[in-house]
């Protein structure tokens, strides 16, 4: 007598897929993240950066070295331990713009008070304004870049009709074969664009070189 096979034992047959369909695989999804804003101050050797500053083509050729905030922190406090070493100013002058961070970052410090000097171009010729109260006092001129000493100069004779005792000069950067203040931290041919190049315009018609508006 043949046994009936039940139907749950029985093996079950494929489906197999009509000719005319055919499964689709579906593409698999994947999150895509936002890509992240380049924060201002970075990567500023790029074009759109260099004319948006203004920057003439010669100097970009001589290359282009930025100064973030966080290396112009450190910079800074390396040269207040030099300066505190050798000397002891009672006032810092920074020279406007470049002049006025690295002055402010310095008078803490060493214990000085701040001040802001303004020097402008006449011609050839580099004018400080009239600085009072520094009778008897030892001055140290602060300024971002120094390529001639010019702007230093002037400055200093200013100091100096002011009665100061004693005038020394400090720059974040100088120039090779370039004027030599008394203090520095940097030394390169390169184009420096500081932070506060991103939020300061060139005062001059032609200027446009960041970083080196004191010369």
């Amino acid at each position: 007598m043949a046994t009936r096979t039940s139907k749950a034992s029985r093996p079950r047959a494929r489906k197999r897929p009509s000719a005319g369909r055919r499964r689709v695989k579906k593409p698999s999804r994947r999150r895509q993240h936002p890509r992240a804003e380049q924060p201002l101050g970075v990567g500023v050797g790029d074009p759109f950066a260099m004319k948006r500053l203004r920057v003439p083509s010669r100097r970009r050729e001589s290359g282009v070295r930025e100064v973030g905030w966080a290396e112009f922190g450190e910079l800074s406090r390396g040269l207040a331990e030099r300066i505190a070493q050798a000397y002891r100013p009672e006032v810092v002058l920074g020279v406007v713009p470049g002049g006025v961070f690295l002055g402010g970052a310095l008078a803490m410090p060493l214990r000085a008070e701040f001040r802001s000097v303004r020097i402008v171009r006449v011609g050839t010729r580099r004018l400080g304004e009239h600085l009072r109260d520094l009778q008897h006092k030892s001055v140290l001129l602060v300024d971002d870049v120094t390529a001639s000493g010019r702007t230093l100069a002037a400055a200093t004779r200013s100091a100096s009709r002011a009665g100061a005792r004693e005038v020394k000069t400090a720059t974040l950067v100088v120039r090779p074969n370039g004027h030599r203040p008394d203090f520095f931290a940097l030394e390169t041919k390169a184009l420096v664009v500081f932070g506060w190049d991103y939020q300061l315009h060139p005062g001059e018609p032609g200027s446009g070189d960041p970083g080196e508006v004191g010369v």
